[in-house]
Parts: C-alpha cells; sequence; structure tokens
C-alpha cells in the first residue's frame, strides 16, 4: 500500500530524537558564542554536543536497516561535500608539484566511492 508506512522502533526514535537535539543545541549555542564570544564557551565547550551528535548519529544509522527516502539527498550530499574536501587538499599539497591535481581530483571522488561502498 503507497500510505503504508515502516514501523519505527523506540531505539530509533531515541536515537533520532538525540542526534537531531544535538545538531540543533550545537549549531544554535555554536552561533551564540559567534555573536558574543565567551558567552557559552566561558562555561562549557560546545563541542560536546557535537560529540553527543556523533554518537548519537553513529546508534541511528546502526539501527536503520535500508534507508530508501530520499537516496537523492545522500548523492547531493556526497557531491557537495566533495568540492570542500577537493580545495582542502589542493591548498595542503602545495609541495607536491605536478601530483596536485590529480590529488585533488581524485580526493573529490572519495564521498561518492564511499557512499557508493556503503550503500553496497
Amino acid at each position: 500500500m503507497i500510505w503504508k508506512q515502516r514501523s519505527v522502533g523506540v531505539f530509533e526514535q531515541i536515537a533520532k530524537t538525540g542526534f537531531l537535539t544535538s545538531l540543533t543545541s550545537y549549531a544554535l549555542f555554536w552561533l551564540m558564542d559567534l555573536l558574543k564570544p565567551g558567552f557559552v564557551s566561558r562555561y562549557f565547550s560546545v563541542h560536546i554536543f557535537l560529540l553527543c551528535g556523533l554518537v548519537f548519529g553513529v546508534w541511528w544509522a546502526s539501527l536503520i536497516d535500508e534507508y530508501t527516502e530520499h537516496v537523492w539527498v545522500q548523492w547531493l550530499l556526497a557531491i557537495v561535500s566533495g568540492f570542500p574536501l577537493a580545495v582542502l587538499i589542493w591548498a595542503s599539497t602545495d609541495g607536491l608539484g605536478g601530483y596536485q591535481l590529480p590529488l585533488a581530483i581524485m580526493s573529490f571522488f572519495i564521498p561518492l566511492l564511499l557512499l557508493r561502498v556503503l550503500r553496497s
């Protein structure tokens, strides 16, 4: 049936809520600390929320059997993340001379290859 949704377990809901909450908290506290330096970082590190988001994200990803909705978002994020990776490799390989361009091009395709490996 087209309207039938898959059942979601309790642990998957907890992991999803923890991931989205910690990611949102990280972004908001980091933004507040950018607007007024020391407002948040004087009392605690905002990177605690990033660590919690990483833990909850890995937990959530391990509970999902197969992600079938919005597959194009995964490919779009892989392509978009390839650009900063290629720029980072280009900037950090100044001393390699002729190998700089091939390394930057190969690093652009690393997120795409990683996504393909993870989906197989």
